[in-house]
Protein backbone atom coordinates (compact mmCIF):
# COMPACT_ATOMS: atom_id res chain seq x y z
CA UNK A 1 0.00 0.00 0.00
CA UNK A 2 1.43 3.35 -1.04
CA UNK A 3 1.55 6.05 1.59
CA UNK A 4 -0.06 9.35 0.54
CA UNK A 5 2.40 12.01 -0.54
CA UNK A 6 2.76 14.99 1.72
CA UNK A 7 0.94 18.07 0.42
CA UNK A 8 2.80 20.70 -1.55
CA UNK A 9 2.08 24.33 -2.34
CA UNK A 10 1.16 24.01 -6.02
CA UNK A 11 0.00 27.61 -6.44
CA UNK A 12 0.85 30.81 -4.60
CA UNK A 13 -0.32 34.22 -5.64
CA UNK A 14 -0.77 37.73 -4.38
CA UNK A 15 -3.75 39.89 -5.22
CA UNK A 16 -4.48 43.52 -4.55
CA UNK A 17 -7.56 45.70 -4.47
CA UNK A 18 -8.34 49.34 -3.87
CA UNK A 19 -8.41 50.65 -0.34
CA UNK A 20 -10.41 50.80 1.78
CA UNK A 21 -11.10 47.08 1.99
CA UNK A 22 -13.17 45.63 4.82
CA UNK A 23 -11.76 42.09 4.93
CA UNK A 24 -13.52 41.27 8.19
CA UNK A 25 -16.97 41.84 6.68
CA UNK A 26 -16.89 39.00 4.10
CA UNK A 27 -15.03 36.73 6.53
CA UNK A 28 -17.72 37.18 9.19
CA UNK A 29 -20.38 36.48 6.56
CA UNK A 30 -18.57 33.28 5.51
CA UNK A 31 -17.91 32.24 9.12
CA UNK A 32 -21.62 32.11 9.99
CA UNK A 33 -22.22 29.98 6.89
CA UNK A 34 -19.01 27.90 6.95
CA UNK A 35 -19.88 24.59 5.31
CA UNK A 36 -18.96 21.62 7.53
CA UNK A 37 -16.18 19.60 5.95
CA UNK A 38 -15.54 22.23 3.25
CA UNK A 39 -14.81 25.61 4.85
CA UNK A 40 -12.95 26.95 7.88
CA UNK A 41 -12.91 30.68 8.66
CA UNK A 42 -10.83 32.43 11.31
CA UNK A 43 -12.06 36.01 11.67
CA UNK A 44 -9.39 36.90 14.23
CA UNK A 45 -6.45 35.84 12.07
CA UNK A 46 -8.26 37.01 8.90
CA UNK A 47 -7.90 33.58 7.33
CA UNK A 48 -10.19 31.63 4.99
CA UNK A 49 -9.62 27.97 4.04
CA UNK A 50 -11.66 25.62 1.90
CA UNK A 51 -11.43 22.38 -0.03
CA UNK A 52 -11.40 22.61 -3.82
CA UNK A 53 -11.68 20.25 -6.79
CA UNK A 54 -8.98 21.29 -9.23
CA UNK A 55 -9.99 18.76 -11.87
CA UNK A 56 -13.52 20.19 -12.00
CA UNK A 57 -12.06 23.66 -12.54
CA UNK A 58 -10.29 22.42 -15.66
CA UNK A 59 -11.58 19.23 -17.34
CA UNK A 60 -8.30 18.96 -19.26
CA UNK A 61 -6.22 18.33 -16.13
CA UNK A 62 -3.59 15.69 -17.08
CA UNK A 63 -3.50 12.28 -15.44
CA UNK A 64 -1.34 12.30 -12.34
CA UNK A 65 -1.86 16.01 -11.77
CA UNK A 66 -3.44 17.35 -8.60
CA UNK A 67 -7.18 16.76 -8.38
CA UNK A 68 -8.22 17.74 -4.87
CA UNK A 69 -6.69 20.53 -2.87
CA UNK A 70 -7.06 23.08 -0.09
CA UNK A 71 -7.19 26.83 -0.69
CA UNK A 72 -5.82 29.15 1.98
CA UNK A 73 -6.50 32.90 1.69
CA UNK A 74 -4.67 35.06 4.22
CA UNK A 75 -5.46 38.73 4.82
CA UNK A 76 -3.40 39.03 7.98
CA UNK A 77 0.17 38.35 6.84
CA UNK A 78 2.93 40.91 6.54
CA UNK A 79 3.14 42.23 3.00
CA UNK A 80 6.88 42.87 3.20
CA UNK A 81 7.49 39.28 4.35
CA UNK A 82 5.37 37.99 1.47
CA UNK A 83 7.26 40.14 -1.06
CA UNK A 84 10.60 38.77 0.16
CA UNK A 85 9.31 35.20 -0.24
CA UNK A 86 8.29 35.65 -3.87
CA UNK A 87 10.62 34.92 -6.82
CA UNK A 88 12.69 37.96 -7.82
CA UNK A 89 10.85 38.36 -11.14
CA UNK A 90 7.55 38.87 -9.22
CA UNK A 91 8.81 41.20 -6.50
CA UNK A 92 8.25 44.45 -8.41
CA UNK A 93 4.60 43.56 -9.01
CA UNK A 94 4.23 42.58 -5.35
CA UNK A 95 5.65 45.92 -4.17
CA UNK A 96 3.24 47.78 -6.44
CA UNK A 97 0.36 45.79 -4.94
CA UNK A 98 1.66 46.63 -1.47
CA UNK A 99 1.52 50.40 -2.04
CA UNK A 100 -0.43 52.48 0.52
CA UNK A 101 -3.39 52.84 -1.87
CA UNK A 102 -3.74 49.06 -2.26
CA UNK A 103 -4.87 46.33 0.11
CA UNK A 104 -2.90 43.12 -0.20
CA UNK A 105 -3.76 39.48 0.39
CA UNK A 106 -2.14 36.19 -0.48
CA UNK A 107 -3.49 32.80 -1.44
CA UNK A 108 -2.02 29.32 -1.64
CA UNK A 109 -3.32 26.03 -2.98
CA UNK A 110 -2.07 22.88 -1.26
CA UNK A 111 -2.25 19.49 -3.02
CA UNK A 112 -0.55 16.11 -2.84
CA UNK A 113 1.07 16.30 -6.28
CA UNK A 114 4.40 18.11 -6.54
CA UNK A 115 5.15 20.88 -9.00
CA UNK A 116 3.20 23.99 -9.92
CA UNK A 117 -0.27 24.21 -11.35
CA UNK A 118 -0.43 24.94 -15.04
CA UNK A 119 -0.65 28.65 -15.83
CA UNK A 120 -4.31 28.53 -16.92
CA UNK A 121 -5.25 26.89 -13.61
CA UNK A 122 -3.30 29.48 -11.62
CA UNK A 123 -5.18 32.19 -13.51
CA UNK A 124 -8.49 30.49 -12.72
CA UNK A 125 -7.58 30.29 -9.03
CA UNK A 126 -6.86 34.02 -9.02
CA UNK A 127 -10.13 34.82 -10.84
CA UNK A 128 -12.09 32.82 -8.29
CA UNK A 129 -10.33 34.39 -5.31
CA UNK A 130 -11.04 37.84 -6.70
CA UNK A 131 -14.72 36.93 -7.18
CA UNK A 132 -14.93 35.33 -3.74
CA UNK A 133 -13.81 38.51 -1.99
CA UNK A 134 -15.06 41.05 -4.55
CA UNK A 135 -11.54 42.41 -5.06
CA UNK A 136 -12.44 44.33 -8.22
CA UNK A 137 -15.03 46.57 -6.57
CA UNK A 138 -14.66 50.35 -6.67
CA UNK A 139 -15.22 51.54 -3.08
CA UNK A 140 -15.41 55.21 -4.04
CA UNK A 141 -18.22 54.57 -6.52
CA UNK A 142 -20.12 52.46 -3.98
CA UNK A 143 -19.76 55.00 -1.18
CA UNK A 144 -20.80 57.87 -3.43
CA UNK A 145 -24.18 56.19 -4.03
CA UNK A 146 -24.91 54.68 -0.64
CA UNK A 147 -23.65 57.75 1.23
CA UNK A 148 -26.40 59.82 -0.38
CA UNK A 149 -29.21 57.48 0.69
CA UNK A 150 -30.84 58.76 3.92
CA UNK A 151 -32.42 55.33 4.54
CA UNK A 152 -28.93 53.83 4.80
CA UNK A 153 -26.99 56.65 6.41
CA UNK A 154 -29.56 57.05 9.19
CA UNK A 155 -28.81 53.53 10.39
CA UNK A 156 -25.23 54.44 11.27
CA UNK A 157 -21.98 55.09 9.48
CA UNK A 158 -21.45 53.13 6.29
CA UNK A 159 -18.29 51.04 6.75
CA UNK A 160 -15.48 51.85 4.35
CA UNK A 161 -14.50 49.18 1.85
CA UNK A 162 -17.81 47.32 1.81
CA UNK A 163 -17.60 44.13 -0.26
CA UNK A 164 -20.05 41.47 -1.45
CA UNK A 165 -19.19 37.97 -0.17
CA UNK A 166 -18.92 36.14 -3.47
CA UNK A 167 -18.62 32.56 -4.65
CA UNK A 168 -15.65 30.26 -5.19
CA UNK A 169 -17.93 27.84 -7.03
CA UNK A 170 -21.05 29.26 -8.64
CA UNK A 171 -22.91 25.94 -8.60
CA UNK A 172 -22.20 25.46 -4.90
CA UNK A 173 -23.61 28.92 -4.14
CA UNK A 174 -26.70 28.27 -6.25
CA UNK A 175 -27.32 24.97 -4.46
CA UNK A 176 -26.99 26.63 -1.08
CA UNK A 177 -29.41 29.37 -2.18
CA UNK A 178 -32.05 26.77 -3.05
CA UNK A 179 -31.42 24.93 0.21
CA UNK A 180 -31.87 28.21 2.08
CA UNK A 181 -35.28 29.07 0.67
CA UNK A 182 -37.66 29.97 3.51
CA UNK A 183 -35.43 28.59 6.29
CA UNK A 184 -32.79 30.04 8.61
CA UNK A 185 -29.09 30.40 7.80
CA UNK A 186 -28.31 27.71 10.37
CA UNK A 187 -30.90 25.36 8.85
CA UNK A 188 -29.52 25.84 5.35
CA UNK A 189 -25.99 25.21 6.60
CA UNK A 190 -27.10 21.96 8.21
CA UNK A 191 -28.72 20.73 4.98
CA UNK A 192 -25.66 21.67 2.94
CA UNK A 193 -23.45 19.80 5.40
CA UNK A 194 -25.57 16.68 4.98
CA UNK A 195 -25.27 16.97 1.21
CA UNK A 196 -21.48 17.22 1.42
CA UNK A 197 -21.32 14.29 3.82
CA UNK A 198 -23.39 12.15 1.47
CA UNK A 199 -21.85 13.09 -1.88
CA UNK A 200 -18.59 15.00 -1.41
CA UNK A 201 -15.27 13.47 -2.42
CA UNK A 202 -12.95 12.71 0.51
CA UNK A 203 -9.65 14.55 0.66
CA UNK A 204 -6.44 12.51 0.89
CA UNK A 205 -5.43 11.95 4.49
CA UNK A 206 -2.38 14.21 4.20
CA UNK A 207 -4.56 17.17 3.16
CA UNK A 208 -7.21 16.82 5.83
CA UNK A 209 -7.55 19.13 8.79
CA UNK A 210 -10.38 19.75 11.25
CA UNK A 211 -13.29 21.09 9.19
CA UNK A 212 -11.60 20.28 5.87
CA UNK A 213 -12.46 16.74 4.85
CA UNK A 214 -14.54 16.75 1.64
CA UNK A 215 -15.18 18.75 -1.50
CA UNK A 216 -18.57 20.03 -2.57
CA UNK A 217 -20.30 17.53 -4.89
CA UNK A 218 -20.57 17.94 -8.65
CA UNK A 219 -23.81 18.81 -10.48
CA UNK A 220 -23.95 15.26 -11.85
CA UNK A 221 -23.89 13.72 -8.38
CA UNK A 222 -26.49 16.11 -6.99
CA UNK A 223 -28.80 15.51 -9.97
CA UNK A 224 -28.67 11.74 -9.46
CA UNK A 225 -29.21 11.78 -5.68
CA UNK A 226 -32.46 11.38 -3.75
CA UNK A 227 -32.31 14.70 -1.91
CA UNK A 228 -35.21 13.82 0.35
CA UNK A 229 -32.80 11.63 2.31
CA UNK A 230 -31.05 14.73 3.70
CA UNK A 231 -34.32 16.17 4.99
CA UNK A 232 -35.50 18.26 2.04
CA UNK A 233 -39.22 18.59 1.33
CA UNK A 234 -40.20 16.89 -1.92
CA UNK A 235 -40.85 20.16 -3.77
CA UNK A 236 -37.49 21.69 -2.89
CA UNK A 237 -35.69 18.41 -3.61
CA UNK A 238 -37.28 18.38 -7.05
CA UNK A 239 -36.24 22.00 -7.69
CA UNK A 240 -32.66 21.35 -6.64
CA UNK A 241 -32.34 18.18 -8.71
CA UNK A 242 -33.79 19.99 -11.72
CA UNK A 243 -31.30 22.83 -11.36
CA UNK A 244 -28.38 20.42 -10.96
CA UNK A 245 -29.52 18.47 -14.03
CA UNK A 246 -29.69 21.69 -16.08
CA UNK A 247 -26.14 22.60 -15.04
CA UNK A 248 -24.83 19.07 -15.64
CA UNK A 249 -26.33 19.01 -19.14
CA UNK A 250 -24.91 22.43 -19.97
CA UNK A 251 -28.32 24.00 -20.52
CA UNK A 252 -27.81 26.28 -17.50
CA UNK A 253 -24.43 27.97 -17.58
CA UNK A 254 -23.83 29.94 -14.42
CA UNK A 255 -21.01 31.86 -16.10
CA UNK A 256 -23.37 33.24 -18.77
CA UNK A 257 -24.76 36.77 -18.82
CA UNK A 258 -26.82 37.52 -15.67
CA UNK A 259 -30.00 38.13 -17.69
CA UNK A 260 -29.75 34.69 -19.28
CA UNK A 261 -28.99 32.97 -15.98
CA UNK A 262 -31.93 34.72 -14.31
CA UNK A 263 -34.29 33.60 -17.08
CA UNK A 264 -33.17 29.97 -16.96
CA UNK A 265 -33.27 29.81 -13.17
CA UNK A 266 -36.78 31.27 -13.02
CA UNK A 267 -37.91 28.65 -15.53
CA UNK A 268 -37.16 25.92 -12.98
CA UNK A 269 -40.23 25.06 -10.94
CA UNK A 270 -39.64 25.89 -7.29
CA UNK A 271 -36.93 28.51 -7.89
CA UNK A 272 -38.27 31.98 -7.13
CA UNK A 273 -37.14 35.60 -7.40
CA UNK A 274 -35.38 35.64 -3.99
CA UNK A 275 -33.16 32.73 -5.00
CA UNK A 276 -32.43 34.23 -8.40
CA UNK A 277 -31.41 37.60 -6.97
CA UNK A 278 -29.31 35.98 -4.24
CA UNK A 279 -27.46 33.92 -6.85
CA UNK A 280 -27.04 36.97 -9.09
CA UNK A 281 -25.57 38.93 -6.18
CA UNK A 282 -23.11 36.37 -4.89
CA UNK A 283 -22.34 34.05 -7.82
CA UNK A 284 -22.79 36.24 -10.89
CA UNK A 285 -21.19 39.41 -9.56
CA UNK A 286 -24.25 41.53 -10.35
CA UNK A 287 -23.69 44.66 -8.24
CA UNK A 288 -27.31 45.73 -8.71
CA UNK A 289 -28.99 42.45 -7.72
CA UNK A 290 -31.48 42.89 -4.91
CA UNK A 291 -33.69 40.25 -3.19
CA UNK A 292 -36.43 42.69 -2.16
CA UNK A 293 -38.66 39.97 -0.68
CA UNK A 294 -36.04 39.06 1.95
CA UNK A 295 -37.52 39.50 5.41
CA UNK A 296 -34.13 40.31 6.94
CA UNK A 297 -33.69 43.25 4.56
CA UNK A 298 -37.17 44.54 5.25
CA UNK A 299 -36.68 44.33 9.02
CA UNK A 300 -33.30 46.05 8.74
CA UNK A 301 -35.03 49.02 7.14
CA UNK A 302 -37.77 49.13 9.79
CA UNK A 303 -37.83 46.54 12.57
CA UNK A 304 -41.26 47.48 13.94
CA UNK A 305 -43.09 47.98 10.64
CA UNK A 306 -41.10 46.23 7.88
CA UNK A 307 -41.96 47.49 4.39
CA UNK A 308 -43.42 45.06 1.89
CA UNK A 309 -41.31 43.71 -0.96
CA UNK A 310 -42.84 46.13 -3.47
CA UNK A 311 -42.24 49.09 -1.16
CA UNK A 312 -38.65 48.06 -0.51
CA UNK A 313 -38.07 47.56 -4.24
CA UNK A 314 -39.25 51.12 -4.84
CA UNK A 315 -37.05 52.46 -2.03
CA UNK A 316 -34.03 50.63 -3.48
CA UNK A 317 -34.31 52.57 -6.74
CA UNK A 318 -32.26 55.24 -4.96
CA UNK A 319 -29.47 52.71 -4.42
CA UNK A 320 -28.89 51.81 -8.08
CA UNK A 321 -26.57 50.67 -9.57
CA UNK A 322 -25.11 49.15 -6.36
CA UNK A 323 -28.19 47.70 -4.67
CA UNK A 324 -26.33 44.48 -3.83
CA UNK A 325 -23.96 46.47 -1.59
CA UNK A 326 -26.96 48.09 0.09
CA UNK A 327 -28.33 44.60 0.76
CA UNK A 328 -25.05 43.50 2.36
CA UNK A 329 -25.03 46.63 4.50
CA UNK A 330 -28.62 46.07 5.66
CA UNK A 331 -28.00 42.40 6.41
CA UNK A 332 -24.98 43.29 8.48
CA UNK A 333 -26.96 45.83 10.47
CA UNK A 334 -29.83 43.41 10.94
CA UNK A 335 -27.64 40.42 11.76
CA UNK A 336 -29.07 38.33 8.92
CA UNK A 337 -28.55 37.57 5.26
Amino acid sequence: MLLPRMPHVVCSLEAACRRPFDARGPLEFFAVRALPGVEVVDTERLLYCRTIDLARMSPGTPEGGPRLGVLRVDFGSSVSHWVRRRPRRHQARCREAASPSRFHMRAEVHATASGRLESHLEEEVERRVRRLFDLDANPDAIDSVLGRAPELVSGGQIPGGLRIPGAWDRFETAVRAVLGQQISVAGARTLAGRLVSALGAELPESLRAPGLERTFPSPERVAAFDLRTIGLPASRAQALRAMAAEVAAGRLRLDAEPAEVRERLLAIKGVGPWTVEYVAMRALGDADAFPASDLGLRKAVNATEPPGAVELEAMAENWRPVRAYAAILLWRRGGGG
